[in-house]
């Protein structure tokens, strides 16, 4: 579910086959149709079906026309019109992150200001940041994407050895310097499993600013602090002393991420992740929740309950399109609280707003999100940059300092001139 943004190479030979496409007009008979993009998920285009059903039968006149592409293929088509601002939809279901690119460029249109008040008064920090530019928002969030907080354990292996969840930050590190086991580069156990994309970035980054820390200085980056740099010592001493893991999970991540080594049972303790791969378990490994793993929450390195987190999926209105009141409308029709619950929790996302995320009926479906949902408040915006950037470059620092004999601070030196550069 969760889709990287890659760069759009070749996007562009995606004009030709656009350029006929032209965001609606009212057809004679007055109705207006609406073209709606999206990526194909099972889950998620039955939600949005069923959505539509339900709007159109409330607002005569307004037809929603859903179109759902292979992710990639969406992808390409979505940034191909919004950079050329020719053709594409009137409604783009978008990854946040494109907002970065999009909300400053004029491609999107501004949210309504009744709406943007509303959804501001009861959104948590993160969850809106890439969609706003110079004071004015140009896009609603569908989720809180979170990828720090919550960790996969294996519960036959604890078991096995008698030990019970960790409760802080040096009982997890415990564990997992007395349980790892390896024999060169073959793992036989891997106590906490966290060099990858996403965990090695936010993993620090919480680190960080759990410490009471920062890593940005205004609008540039600065992790070339005594705390910056004391946390990824830590972190690159937990593989390359302590030997929990090694970079695998980096070097490897088109085989097999730490997440997936860790459903096949019997060699990962612990491994940090977004609650996304949770239901993961039983539909492609036939792992039951409960029985084989849970997740449960992992604990903070700083005293302070801290992390970064980007802005997820969300909904944008076409700058282009010639019906956008219509298309606004829809999507507060979508964002209405009851809707937006039924479609977080078929789609297993954590709700962007404080009401709908404390709604008992979210943990009744997903209880496994109740640690999640105690540290929402304690979200920040990661910042208004490209976050893959970020995470290249910091899983390419980290796997130097691991196989290398360059110092921390030398290392963070130069990431901090290649971010800013």
């Amino acid at each position: 579910m969760r889709k990287v943004i890659a760069l759009a190479v070749g996007a562009l030979l995606l004009v030709s086959t656009m350029a006929g496409c032209t965001t609606t007009d009212p057809s004679k008979d007055g109705v207006v149709t609406l073209t709606f993009w999206t990526h194909v998920d099972n889950v998620w285009n039955a939600e949005h079906d069923k959505l539509i059903a339900e709007f159109e039968a409330a607002n005569e006149g307004i037809k929603i026309k859903r179109e759902s592409f292979p992710y990639d293929d969406f992808e390409a088509k979505a940034i191909t019109s919004l950079s050329t601002k020719s053709g594409g939809a009137d409604i783009y279901q978008i990854w946040g992150g494109w907002g970065v690119d999009f909300s400053s460029s004029g491609a999107f249109a501004p949210v309504p200001e009744d709406f943007i008040a509303h959804i501001l008064a009861d959104s948590y920090e993160p969850v809106l940041g890439s969609f706003e530019y110079e004071g004015k928002y140009y896009g609603i969030p569908l989720e809180f994407n979170i990828e720090y907080g919550g960790m996969l354990v294996d519960i036959p292996m604890f078991t096995e050895r008698e030990i019970t969840y960790p409760q802080t930050w040096d009982e997890m590190i415990d564990i997992a310097r007395k349980y790892s086991k390896s024999s060169g580069a073959t793992f036989e156990v891997r106590g906490f499993d966290f060099p990858a994309w996403d965990a090695l970035t936010y993993t620090w980054l919480s680190m960080i600013l759990s410490s009471g820390g920062q890593y940005m200085d205004g609008d540039q980056f600065n992790f070339s602090t005594p705390i910056g740099i004391e946390t990824m010592q830590k972190l690159v001493d937990y593989v390359k002393i302590d030997q929990m893991t090694n970079t695998d999970g980096i070097t490897n991540a088109e085989e097999e991420e730490p997440y997936q080594r860790f459903y096949h049972g019997g060699t990962t303790l612990m491994v940090p992740r977004g609650p996304w791969v949770v239901p993961e378990g039983p539909a492609e490994y036939d792992l039951t929740y409960g029985v084989d793993y849970e997740y449960v929450a992992m604990p903070f390195y700083g005293s302070q309950k801290i992390f970064a987190a980007e802005t997820g999926w969300g909904l944008a209105v076409n700058a282009a399109s010639k019906n956008a009141d219509a298309a606004w409308k829809f999507i507060e029709f979508w964002s209405e609280a009851e809707r937006m619950l039924e479609f977080n929790i078929a789609a297993g996302m954590i709700p962007a707003t404080k009401t709908i995320a404390h709604d008992p009926a979210l943990l009744e479906a997903m209880p496994y999100l109740a640690p999640l949902v105690e540290i929402l408040d304690g979200g920040r915006y990661i910042g208004y940059f490209n976050t893959d950037d970020l995470k290249e470059a910091v899983c390419d620092m980290f796997v130097d300092l691991v196989n290398s004999n360059i110092t921390v601070a030398a290392a963070i030196a130069d990431l901090d001139a290649r971010l800013n550069g």
